[in-house]
Formats: structure tokens, sequence, C-alpha cells
């Protein structure tokens, strides 16, 4: 984020005042990087992404990511190259101190990593990491294994479940007509994922195998020397601007339904205030989602009979999991009559495992019902299970800081989303699907423990993220919901109402409560084209005959927009200024209203308008 912003902006755009790593920019006349900490990428070459990213990383023994703290940090520029050195520590364990050297000149770049830690420390992976861009997504590459052997073949369109390329020790690829590039890697054996799988959008080459036993320990003292050596061979001379044209947005034909969107809620929600139950009621819900992390959880009949009728309309979507095949009939039949009782009859029912007996019991219990199953976890255990029953939906649920929390990654990382439905009805049909609970922060963690959070600050894999709370949260929400909602899902659950990613906070609503008020409503979708689609968020909705557009600003600099196929005098925007007055005023409206002129508008950063 721009070092101009000042701290109350901070806390508007991101719910914390936490400091923001600046970005350094390298060149090497026609190679561009960017230098973040200790990350460096993306790395361009005639304003092409050839690769999206090179960092030194230490996996924890539950895939944690302690952040890496640069302690000193130097760089020489010339007309033909750069260097950089950076000398850090990662604060785990005893500790780990690493060095980095970044060598460059206009064809070659080459990244070295020198570390040791104090005493035996036990790690899941530590060592580096590369990673391609989503754009290589279906271009040519060769593969050089350990053994001289060479792979001929392309980067996966479909999500591979399981790394599609092992025991790496070179990697060329196409990234543009005609132009190619190599990644040489030393000091371990490496293997190549498909990190769609966790809603990053890259494809990842790391060091030491999924398939070798791990925790492993990194014995006190120096580890080996690792690096990455990238050479661009002779190319295209076609260079792509990337100045700051207008970005376009076309709205066209109609598009199907809106999904159903909503928030997720839990035992202790049965029991809301009157406030809750009222900021309930403004904000619509389609859904709400109900989730049972035991088949045992005690549930609030009439409580949950008065949060559906404090809605009116809204349908139930209910998720059991911790199931135990052997006990399904004992365990369903028991939350069937409870529900039974109060007249209570879920529109969906989500059971976990999704064992072929433990969905045959549901369908038993709930026959009005529809029954689905998947994982109440990541794309990557429903990309990856075998034992799934027929179900007339499957489910999964997506978390933005499983590999890291920066702001860019998390926003780009959107992009991935629609190939995961695409994935899904590739392997099992056309069915449909439902998505979440889902939000930034991880509400579980299907790999292990999560770091201890506050709120307050980014950390991989937290529960809680501040910026779930903030303007952020809103631009995000929208980016979410477009992108699943053009992959053509059923139901989308996102935030919870009141828990860690909550929408509504004591007596304060959330900027992201904004956004799903919006969508609360039964609404068609219209075609929405967006000439910078990993820059906007656009989402097109038909109501009694008249056509809303919403927009999000998905970075941290103004955005200038054109709109095209709907006529619009002014829009309402949700900024940073907004949100300011609002807090002020104490309960003014969180947007404000500005023209649209020549069909042109602004916005400001991680600003949401409609219009």
């Amino acid at each position: 984020m721009p070092h101009r912003v000042s701290k109350s902006a901070r806390q508007l755009l991101f719910g914390a005042d936490e400091a923001v790593v600046q970005t350094l920019v390298l060149r090497a006349g026609r190679l561009t990087a960017s230098l973040r900490g200790t990350k460096l990428g993306p790395i361009e070459f005639d304003g092409h992404e050839l690769w999206h990213g090179i960092d030194f990383l230490h996996r924890d023994p539950d895939w944690g990511t302690p952040p890496a703290s640069v302690d000193h940090m130097e760089h020489s520029q010339t007309a033909e190259g750069f260097s950089v050195l950076i000398q850090g520590h990662v604060s785990v364990g005893a500790g780990l101190n690493f060095a980095i050297c970044i060598e460059a000149s206009e064809r070659n770049l080459r990244y070295e990593v020198t570390a040791a830690v104090r005493e035996d420390m036990a790690t899941n992976r530590t060592g580096l990491v590369l990673m391609h861009p989503l754009a290589a997504c279906g271009r040519r590459l060769e593969v050089e294994h350990t053994d001289g052997r060479i792979s001929t073949s392309t980067f996966p369109a479909m999500i591979a479940p399981w790394p599609p390329f092992t025991l790496v020790r070179a990697i060329r690829h196409e990234y543009t007509d005609g132009g190619w590039a190599t990644c040489r890697f030393a000091g371990d054996d490496f293997e190549l994922e498909d990190q769609r799988n966790n809603a990053d959008a890259s494809f990842k080459t790391y060091c030491r195998s999924n398939l070798m036993p791990r925790p492993y320990t990194l014995r006190a003292g120096a580890l080996p020397q690792q690096s990455v050596e990238l050479l661009i061979e002779a190319s295209p001379h076609r260079t792509v601007h990337r100045g700051r044209a207008p970005v376009r947005v076309q709205v066209g034909a109609p598009a199907g339904p809106l999904p159903a969107v909503g928030p997720m809620i839990c035992a202790s929600d049965l029991q809301a205030s009157p406030l809750v139950c009222s900021a309930l009621r403004d904000l619509a819900p389609a859904l709400l989602h109900l989730v049972l992390d035991r088949p045992d959880e005690q549930i609030d009949t009439q409580g949950l009979r008065s949060l559906l009728a404090a809605v009116g309309g809204c349908g139930l979507r209910l998720a059991i999991g911790g199931m135990t095949p052997a006990a399904a009939d004992a365990q369903l039949g028991h939350i069937a009559r409870a529900l039974q009782s109060s007249a209570i009859k879920p529109v969906a029912v989500a059971v976990f495992p999704s064992t072929p007996p433990v969905l045959q019991a549901a369908r038993f219990y709930f026959p009005d019902s529809a029954v689905g199953g998947g994982t109440p976890d990541f794309f990557t255990q429903i990309n990856r299970i075998e034992d799934l029953g027929a179900a007339d939906f499957l489910c999964f649920s997506t978390a933005s800081v499983v590999h890291g929390a920066d702001d860019e990654e998390i926003m780009l990382g959107l992009q991935s989303l629609p190939a995961m439905v695409e994935t899904l009805r590739f392997n099992r049909g056309q069915v449909q699907v439902h998505v979440g609970p889902s939000s930034i922060g991880a509400r579980r963690s299907p790999l292990g423990a999560q770091p201890a959070s506050d709120g307050t600050r980014r950390l991989a894999l937290a529960r809680r993220d501040p910026r779930t709370s903030a303007l952020y949260g809103a631009a995000w929400a929208l980016g979410y919901v477009a992108q699943f909602a053009r992959a053509g899902v059923q139901a989308i659950t996102l935030f919870d109402l009141q828990g860690d990613a909550a929408l509504i906070r004591g007596e304060i609503t959330t900027p992201a409560f904004e956004v799903l008020r919006r969508l609360g409503r039964a609404a068609q979708l219209r075609d929405v084209a967006v000439s910078a689609p990993a820059a906007v968020a656009a989402l097109a909705l038909d109501r009694a005959g008249s056509c809303e557009l919403l927009l999000a600003n998905l970075g941290g600099e103004p955005v200038d927009l054109v709109l095209e196929g709907i006529a619009a005098a002014r829009a309402q925007i949700m900024d940073a200024a907004s949100l300011e007055a609002q807090s002020r005023a104490g309960g003014l409206p969180a947007w404000r209203s500005v023209p649209v002129r020549d069909a042109f508008l602004c916005l400001p950063p991680y600003a949401v308008a409609y219009v």
C-alpha cells in the first residue's frame, strides 16, 4: 500500500494500522521485477509476466507460515542490471537466520539463499519456492527431472489434485506465442503443484517432495544452500503496455439467476439479540447457513425459527460435521426430530464425511431437502476425495490466507475460483455447487493447528483477519460473489453473522454487510465483460425490470472506469471518505453519491459502487 495512506485511512481500508512492506521496483533492460520483503515478483519481460514470484519460506509442522523479517537490505542498480543483498530472520523456535543474494541482467536472474538454525527445529518445508502465473494455464512446458529425463506437457487447465510434476530440476515454459523461458533449481529436489487448489492464482514449484516424511528436522547449523536461476530465451519483441488506461465495463445479455447468498450462523447465534435480529432483517439474505461441527451440538430450535422469521422467505442451509458412519441414523434422526418439532425444513443439508451410508441416512431423515456432500474444508480436499457418495450438490469452502496474507495476492486469488467449479464439473458431471462458509481468514484448517490471532494482523492460516471488517473485505466479497456467480454456482455462504468473520459486531455492521445487503434479494444476472478483471470486479443484476451494476476496485490505487451497456447519471460509492463521514456522524449511510459523466467513473482504493 502506498506510504501516503494515513493511519486512520489504513484502519478504514484494512481494519488495522499494521505496517505494510513497501515495494522496490528493479530493472535490467527489458526485465522488471518487484521486491517486497524477501519476495521477488512478479518478474516481467517486455511487460509479459514470466514468473509470478520467488521467495524463501519456512512452513511449520501445521503448515503455518511465520513471516520473515528483513534486518538489512542493500541494492545497486545500473542500466544493465541490478543486485540485492538481504539479511533477515524468521522468529520461530530458537531462530532461523538467512541471507539472500539476487543478481540480474536483462535475460538472466539468480536468486540464492543460505540459512542456518540455532537449534534443531521441526518443519514441513523450509526453502525456495518459485511461482508461475495463472496465465501459464494451457501453455506448453518441458520439465527436466533429477534423473535427466525430459517430460513434455502443458500447465494444467483443470486444477490438478496432486503435483503434476515431481523430481524437478528445471522447467522450460512458453510464456507467450513464440517466447520461452527456463528456471533451473539447485540445492534440493523440487516439485510443482497447482495452487488454485487453495485459492491462489499461480503454480508453485517448491523444495522437498510432499511424498517425503514430514515434519522433518532442520539440524542446528547451516542448511544446504538453494538457488533458482531464470533464463529468458530469444523472444518476440512485443511489449505489453500496462498504463493507466480506463477499465472498460460492458453490461450484456441475461445470464441466469443470482446464487443464493447469505452468512454462516452457529449455535450461539440462535439466541441473537433484538439488535442483531433487526440487522439481519435489514440484510435480508437469501439463505442462512447453520453449521454444526459435531452432530451432538444443541440447537435452540425456537431461536432458529425466530431468526428465520425475522428475515422472511430465507432458506436454511444445514451443514453437519463430525458424523460417524455407523451412528449416522441415530445422529441425524435426533437432529431431524428437533427441527421437525419447530416445523423447520432445511432447503439443503450437507453431511461430513460424505460417504454413501451417511448420505443415505441424510436422505431418509431429510426427504424434502437437497442432500449434499464434499468437504467443510478447502477445495483441495474435495478435489482429492475418493469415497464420495451420490449427492444432489457438492460443497467446499475457501480461505484466502492458506499460503500467505499479502493484500494483492488475496485479491488476485479471486481469479482462481471459476476453475474450481469447472474442475468439479469436469470430474463429477453437471452437479450443483454450494460454496462456503468462506472468508478471507480460515474458519478451520485441515492442515493442523492455526496460529493465534487477535484479529489485528495479517497472518497466514489465521481464523481472524482484520480486513474482514474493513472496506477491503467489502471489495473482496463482491469479487468473490462475482467470480462464483459467473461460474454458475447455486449458493454462496460468506462471513459469519457474529463470529470471527462477523458481519455484525455489537451495534456496528461492516462494509461487507452493505455489499451482501444488495445481494440478498432474488435477481437475474447479466453478462459483464471487464477489460481488467484482476483490477475490477463487476456484477450486473436485473430486478423488477431495472438493471443494477455493482463494482469494486480490487487494488490500492484509484481506477478509472468507462461504463457501457448501462445508462446512469449518478453512482453510490462506499470508500474511505464515506466511511469516515459515517463514523463522524454516528449513523449516516455508508454510501455517498457521485455523478457519472459521459459514462466515466473513478473508484478510489478498494471502493465499492453501484449504479
